[in-house]
């Protein structure tokens, strides 16, 4: 597509959320920059957990109000992506095992 075609990508349509501007136009607001640390795509690790983050004991056992998400909920034993993805390399999966971890810590919490 290239530099010079990049706005016509059918996909900012759907999603943009500002109009095309000058990256230094006073009137589009400030600058936000986010700083990015590289790292390999198989990080390989993390504790097991089951499908709500519960994060399981050596006995396969939830440990009372422990919970993980994103790549540290589990490699090897299924995790949240199953048994042959590689965990933390999934930046959506991250999320939602965010939001399915935070959603059962918070109900445990309330009961």
């Amino acid at each position: 597509m290239g530099i010079r075609n990049a706005l016509t990508y059918p996909g900012d349509a759907l999603s943009r959320t500002a109009s095309a501007h000058r990256i230094l136009d006073s009137a589009a607001g400030p600058l936000i920059a986010v700083r990015l640390n590289i790292l390999t795509r198989k990080t390989l690790a993390g504790l097991q957990s089951d499908l709500s983050g519960r994060v399981l004991d050596a006995s396969g056992q939830p440990i009372s109000g422990l919970y993980a998400a994103g790549g540290v909920a589990g490699f090897g034993g299924g995790g949240v992506h199953g048994y042959r993805s590689l965990e933390g390399t999934f930046l959506g999966g991250c999320l939602f095992s965010g939001r399915t971890a935070g959603r059962a810590a918070a109900s445990a919490a309330a009961s």
